[in-house]
C-alpha cells in the first residue's frame, strides 16, 4: 500500500474535525505531524491541533505539541497565544504569563492577547492591574471585541457594568462581529443585563446566542462548516442509552460484580484514591471540586474523560449491553480500574487522591462499581430551575448541543435526575462497596463548613482547613468567570430563576412537576 499523501491527511483530519469527530481529527492531525516535518504547512497544523486539544481539554498535549515546535514555535503568533490558553486552563499560571509576553512581543496590540492577560491577572486577585491593561488598551485605540468582553468580565467589580454594557451592544450592531466572537458577546451582555436587572432582555440576549450556535469550541476556537445542532435528537438518543444502562445496572446484577477480600484474585482492586464528582452541568460539581481538591492529599484531573473512555474500550458506551458485562473477567475490571486511577493520577501530578469532576461520569456509575471498588461518587444536587437557567445563559463547550434549546434542558434534567435516582437506590444495595452519596449545592452555600466537612469525612480524608479556603488557589476555572473563582462559596446564585419565570414559559410548569418530584420547593 501506497504512503499516506500530505494532503490525504489534511482533508480527512478537516472532514474529522468538522463532523464533530475531535479526537479522530486530532489524532490525524499528529500522523501528519510526525510524518510531515517540513511540509510547508506543518506549523499551522500543529497550531490547529494544539487548539483541538485546549477545546478538548487536553491541556498537556497542547503544551508539548508546542514545546515541541522548535524556534519557529516562538515566533508564531498563534502559538504563542494558544500555549497561553493551555498553560491558563491547566493551572499553571506563570508559564501562561511567559507565553502571553512572547505573543505580546511578537505583536504588542494583539487584543486576544491582552484581554487573556487582564483575565489571568483576575484569577490572581489583580483587579486593578487586569482594568489598567484594558484601559490601556482604549486608550492606544485598540478597538476589539475581545478587549470589550473583558471589560465586562471585571465590569461588576469595577462599577463599570452600564458602560461595559454599552460598548457590547454597539459592538453587536457590527455584521462583520460573527461566529464565536458575536456568540460570546450576546452570553456577556446576557450577563450584564442581569446585574441591570433587565432580566427580559438578559433571556433574549442568551436566547440570541443560543440560536446561533454549532458545535463551536471553547476558548473561540470554531470548527468551520459544522452544522447546526439538533437538541431534540441528541436528547432523545442520550435518553434511550439511558434508560437501557439503568436497566442493566439492576440490583441482581450489581450483586454478581461484587469484590471479594479472598482469595486475592476474587476481585477486582480497591481504588480509594479515586473521587469522582458528577451530575448536571452547573449543579456545583465545581464547587465541590474545589473543595475536594484543595485538601492537601488531593489534587483535581478536571473533567477528566477517562471513565468515558473505558466505558467504550470495554465496549459499554454507546451501546451498553448485560452480556459485554458479563463476560468481563474480573482480572480486565481489575486492569480497567487500575489504568483509569493511573491515567487520574498523571493528568493531574498527584500519587494520592485525585479529583474528576466530569459532569458525564453519572452515566457510568454502574461501570465505576465493577472496575473500582472503594472509590467514592458524589452526584451533585440543585434547584432544577436554577439548573435549567444556568445552562440556558452558559457558553457551554463541546458536547452540549442540548442546552441551546430551553425545552430541552428541561428533557435532559428530567432523565438525568430519574437515572439519579437509580443509582441512589441500586447502589446502596446492590454495590455498597462504591461509595456513593449527594452533595447539595443549597445546603453547602448555606452551610458551607459543615457540609465541606461531611464531604471530605465522606471521602475518607482527614480535615483540612484548606478546604475552605480554595478561592486562595490562583488557577483558571474554565466552568467559572473570573469573579466567581475569586470569592468561594457565594450565596448569589441561589434562586436566580424566580425573575425569568415569565420568560420560562409552559416550561415552567415542567420544572415545577420536576421539583415536587424531588423535593424542591415549589
Amino acid at each position: 500500500m501506497a504512503p499516506k499523501k500530505s494532503q490525504s491527511y489534511l482533508a480527512d483530519a478537516q472532514a474529522l474535525e468538522q463532523s464533530g469527530d475531535i479526537p479522530g481529527a486530532i489524532k490525524l492531525y499528529k500522523s501528519f505531524i510526525s510524518k510531515h516535518r517540513t511540509h510547508p504547512n506543518a506549523l499551522k497544523v500543529r497550531v490547529r491541533t494544539a487548539q483541538l486539544c485546549v477545546m478538548q481539554g487536553n491541556y498537556d498535549d497542547a503544551i508539548k505539541l508546542i514545546e515541541h515546535s522548535g524556534g519557529a514555535g516562538q515566533k508564531n503568533l498563534l502559538m504563542m497565544y494558544t500555549l497561553a490558553q493551555a498553560c491558563a486552563y491547566a493551572g499553571r499560571l506563570q508559564d501562561a504569563h511567559t507565553a502571553l509576553e512572547l505573543t505580546l512581543k511578537i505583536d504588542p496590540d494583539y487584543p486576544p492577547a491582552i484581554a487573556r492577560l487582564a483575565t489571568i491577572m483576575q484569577y490572581e486577585g489583580l483587579k486593578d492591574e487586569a482594568l489598567a491593561i484594558i484601559n490601556d488598551a482604549y486608550a492606544r485605540g485598540i478597538d476589539a471585541w475581545d478587549i470589550d468582553h473583558t471589560l465586562g468580565e471585571l465590569a461588576p467589580k469595577s462599577g463599570r457594568v452600564d458602560e461595559a454594557t454599552d460598548r457590547i451592544q454597539r459592538r453587536l450592531t457590527d455584521s462583520k462581529i460573527k461566529g464565536s466572537a458575536r456568540i460570546e458577546l450576546e452570553y456577556m451582555l446576557s450577563s450584564l443585563l442581569e446585574k441591570q436587572k433587565k432580566h427580559t432582555q438578559a433571556w433574549e440576549a442568551a436566547a440570541r446566542g443560543n440560536a446561533l450556535k454549532t458545535d463551536g469550541g471553547m476558548g473561540g476556537y470554531a470548527i468551520k462548516g459544522a452544522k447546526k445542532l439538533r437538541t431534540n435528537t441528541s436528547v432523545t438518543k442520550y435518553k434511550e442509552r439511558v434508560l437501557k444502562t439503568m436497566k442493566i445496572f439492576d440490583v441482581e446484577m450489581l450483586k454478581s460484580l461484587e469484590p471479594k477480600d479472598e482469595p486475592k484474585d476474587s476481585g477486582p482492586e480497591q481504588r480509594p484514591q479515586i473521587l469522582m464528582i458528577s451530575g448536571m452541568p452547573r449543579s456545583g460539581t465545581t464547587l465541590l471540586e474545589q473543595i475536594l481538591s484543595s485538601h492537601p492529599q488531593a489534587e483535581s484531573a478536571g473533567e477528566a474523560t477517562f471513565l468515558m473512555k473505558m466505558a467504550a474500550d470495554l465496549k459499554m458506551y454507546p451501546n451498553p449491553s448485560a452480556q459485554t458485562l458479563q463476560k468481563l473477567s474480573i482480572n480486565k475490571r481489575s486492569k480497567a480500574g487500575r489504568q483509569v486511577l493511573q491515567e487520574l493520577q498523571a493528568l493531574s501530578g498527584s500519587d494520592d487522591y485525585v479529583v474528576d469532576k466530569h459532569p458525564g461520569n453519572d452515566e457510568h456509575i454502574g461501570l465505576l462499581a465493577a472496575i473500582a471498588p472503594g472509590s467514592t461518587m458524589i452526584i451533585t444536587r440543585r434547584d432544577p430551575r436554577d439548573i435549567a437557567l444556568s445552562c440556558f445563559f452558559r457558553n457551554f463547550a463541546l458536547g452540549h448541543g442540548w442546552t441551546n434549546s430551553f425545552e430541552s434542558i428541561v428533557d435532559m434534567i428530567e432523565i438525568r435526575l430519574q437515572m439519579h435516582d437509580h443509582w441512589l437506590k441500586v447502589i446502596p444495595e446492590g454495590a455498597p462497596w462504591l461509595k456513593l452519596c449527594v452533595g447539595d449545592y443549597e445546603r453547602i452555600v448555606k452551610d458551607p463548613e459543615n457540609q465541606s466537612r461531611k464531604l471530605v469525612e465522606f471521602a475518607g480524608l482527614p480535615w483540612d482547613d484548606a478546604c475552605l479556603n480554595f478561592s486562595d488557589r490562583k488557577r483558571i476555572v474554565p466552568t467559572l468567570q473570573p469573579h466567581q473563582a475569586a470569592q468561594g462559596v457565594y450565596s448569589g446564585s441561589l434562586a436566580k430563576w424566580m425573575p425569568y419565570a415569565e420568560c420560562m414559559g409552559k416550561s415552567l410548569d415542567r420544572l415545577n412537576t420536576i421539583c415536587e418530584r424531588h423535593g424542591y420547593t415549589v
